[in-house]
């Protein structure tokens, strides 16, 4: 949208996450607000900088902030959509957000470890499921042996993301009820991504409320895992 009669611009956001390119033509492309598309401009020379009028550095630095808070803040809402290796690096982005103690081997099927301090651990198993855990899916199995080997100040956390290309608010219960009752069984706390998700916008509002949470979680004993709505 824009007042009448102005002339559209270019969206000129030059290794800003949110560029759309068109490679189909000619070239890269940028797209105009209008839809339109131009050629991407190359990328200048760093001594460009030190030619350019007063305020350009200090807007250059300001645009190249803001654009690592858009990939880190990316980096954690790609656990409500993703699944897989890059669901799993999500999971661990957020509790590293949340300012634990993360380790998460890349490529390995075993738990994402989650220190809390003095308080233990997370063991946290990643589910693959796209649906609905049943009593047959592997994800019981792997929280099972993550449960065999846990310590005594451990607890097992299954990351459940199903139907992710629904939103959220409309997506179904993530665990079947007979496979809810053997996590139940086993001490297995069930957390969806959309309250992982709501735990790491917790924090940026009030970080003590954030870390009693996850205390919270690591006390529960088995079941699904809940944030109070305000």
């Amino acid at each position: 949208m824009g007042y009448p009669g102005a002339q559209a611009k270019p969206i000129t956001t030059k290794g800003v996450p949110g560029l759309v390119v068109d490679t189909t033509l000619t070239g890269p492309r940028e797209v105009t607000v209008t839809g339109r598309t131009q050629p991407a401009l190359a990328q200048a020379p760093e001594w460009v900088v030190a030619e350019m009028p007063p305020g350009y550095q200090t807007r250059l630095i300001e645009i190249q902030r803001l654009s690592a808070d858009l990939r880190a803040m990316d980096s954690i809402g790609r656990v409500l959509w993703e699944t897989g290796e890059p669901l799993r690096d999500a999971v661990g982005a957020v509790f590293g957000a949340l300012k634990c103690e993360v380790d998460a081997t890349a490529g390995t099927a075993g738990p994402i470890a989650v220190k809390l301090g003095e308080s233990g651990r997370l063991l946290v198993v990643v589910s693959g499921a796209a649906g609905p855990i049943q009593k047959t899916n592997e994800e019981l199995a792997q929280a099972f042996q993550a449960v065999q080997f846990a310590a005594v100040d451990d607890r097992v956390v299954l990351v459940v993301n199903n139907d992710p290309a629904t939103p959220p608010a409309e997506r179904p219960d993530p665990v079947l009820p007979d496979a809810l009752g053997v996590l139940h069984r086993m001490g297995v706390d069930v957390v969806t991504t959309a309250t992982l998700l709501r735990l790491w916008r917790l924090s940026l509002e009030d970080q003590e409320k954030a870390r009693q949470a996850l205390e919270r979680l690591h006390a529960q004993d088995g079941g699904p895992f809940v944030i109070p709505s305000r």
